[in-house]
């Protein structure tokens, strides 16, 4: 995920601009190059992202990393920001609402890719930075393109819903996984079949919201006594199934069916 940046201007952003930059905010490219007063690369070890040559072609700075602000422009004769990293561009974003276009650094490739340690990860950006804040003798490497294959992971489980009678309600899942998994609703146990044979309910799933994902529905409309109980959003593939269930509770004048059916039962 693209790391956020906020409309505000944050102190981590400024703390780019002192040893690890060679050419102060504002400041234009001198005559002549002289490498003698350039940073010591050394001190640029604990850059975060790859290294980069100044604007002037000159000096070794830190490069920014993804979702840092970025001068769009570095060549127009100033800087303010810095130069993105390797792999990664500078690119502006439509005009916020003060009319003041804020460029970010985003990653050239927006390949997802799966790693050593069994985790996906969404660019060849994201994935260099994670070896970078590898410790000595660790390695991360890359396994291959493309996500990592596991057994799906629900990002999102249905809520426990209390209505009344007669009213409209929807049961929403969504699960990440690669390969992209079906997802199935049940009642109780017993499957709920689509189309589904009562045509109060309809059950529906798609794409989305982010890739690699799948969100499903379960709507019931004009829910009554018979349809209170428990519901369980399924997902499956190659790789396994995981369950998230959730409870329908329908009410009639404030009160439960659960309850109504005591006091019936109880002569009150």
């Amino acid at each position: 995920m693209l790391v956020s940046v906020s409309e505000s201007f944050h102190l981590e952003h400024l703390s780019r601009f002192d040893w690890q930059k060679s050419i102060r905010p504002g400041e234009e490219c001198p005559k002549k190059c002289h490498p003698e007063r350039c940073p010591d690369v050394r001190q640029l070890q604990g850059c975060p992202a790859r290294l980069v040559r100044d604007q002037c072609g000159c000096c070794w700075e830190c490069g920014n990393d993804e979702g840092q602000l970025c001068d769009p422009e570095p060549r127009s004769g100033s800087t303010f920001y810095g130069r993105c990293a390797e792999g990664l561009r500078c690119r502006a974003p439509r005009r916020n609402p003060t009319g003041e276009p804020r460029a970010i650094c985003v990653c050239s490739k927006q390949e997802a890719l799966c790693a050593s340690d069994g985790k996906t990860y969404k660019n060849i950006c994201q994935f260099q930075a994670a070896q970078h804040k590898q410790g000595k003798g660790q390695m991360l490497t890359m396994v291959h393109h493309g996500p990592c294959k596991s057994k799906p992971v629900i990002t999102y489980a249905p809520r426990d819903i209390v209505t009344t009678k007669g009213s409209d309600v929807i049961f929403s899942c969504e699960v990440s996984s690669y390969p992209l998994a079906s997802i199935q609703w049940s009642k109780e146990g017993d499957v709920i079949s689509f189309p589904a044979d009562d045509s109060s309910t309809a059950v529906q799933a798609r794409g989305g919201p982010r890739q690699f994902e799948l969100t499903g529905w379960l709507q019931i409309q004009g829910v009554g006594p018979n349809d209170a109980g428990v519901y369980t959003c399924t997902a499956r593939n190659a790789f396994g199934e995981v369950s998230a269930s959730a409870r329908l509770q329908v009410t009639h004048g404030g009160m439960s069916e659960n309850t109504l059916i005591h006091r019936h039962r109880h002569g009150h």
